[in-house]
């Protein structure tokens, strides 16, 4: 027991020397470092007195743009439009085309990737789908989940015998006699009441 002991003390005793080499202790580049610390300093320092410019500039236009008239609003609006990066030009779909959205994450970098056309046809878009015959003119033809109809705007979708778009004297009398909270409850103001 005693002797493992003494191992321990020794194992002990080795790795505290070897942990105090691990300690740099030599002062040689003092100098260096208190140079490179004085130039990453004064980089902050200005870093942050740019950014205080930078937001004190941007307040006071703000402040100046809300002490415009309107009519002044609107003339500098015209005078100094905004600038838009990365603008791409909107192109026509093709009939039944599939589109993409671009996207609306960092478009505030300048980048061709983001110039794209993105309006382009893909894939089976290529051809022209309207010389298809009629029942072919539907998105996903030939597959399960194909829908019924290309859009519902040559689809009259109206119903003539609704109670709700019959307008006759019968359902209006009916409502107003029948139909929940359609009953004329209040007394019409007249004339003979407001003497006193």
């Amino acid at each position: 027991i005693i002797e493992e002991e003494n191992k321990k003390e020794a194992a002990e005793e080795l790795g505290l020397h070897q942990a105090a080499d691990l300690v740099v202790t030599d002062d040689e580049n003092d100098e260096a470092a208190y140079e490179s610390w004085k130039l990453r300093e004064l980089k902050r320092i200005k870093r942050d007195k740019e950014e205080k410019e930078r937001y004190e500039k941007e307040r006071m236009e703000v402040e100046r743009i809300h002490n415009l008239t309107e009519e002044e609003r609107r003339s500098e609006q015209r005078n100094n439009p905004r600038t838009i990066t990365n603008k791409a030009a909107k192109g026509k779909y093709k009939f039944l085309q599939k589109y993409y959205h671009r996207g609306a994450f960092f478009m505030d970098e300048e980048e061709n990737i983001f110039k794209r056309d993105f309006s382009a046809p893909t894939l089976e878009d290529h051809f022209n789908k309207t010389i298809l015959p009629k029942v072919m003119q539907v998105k996903n033809f030939g597959r399960s989940g194909r829908t019924k109809y290309t859009h519902l705007a040559d689809q009259d979708t109206t119903l003539f015998d609704s109670p709700w778009v019959i307008e006759t004297t019968q359902n209006t009398k009916f409502s107003m006699q029948q139909a929940g909270g359609m009953k004329q409850l209040f007394e019409r103001p007249s004339a003979k009441k407001r003497k006193k």
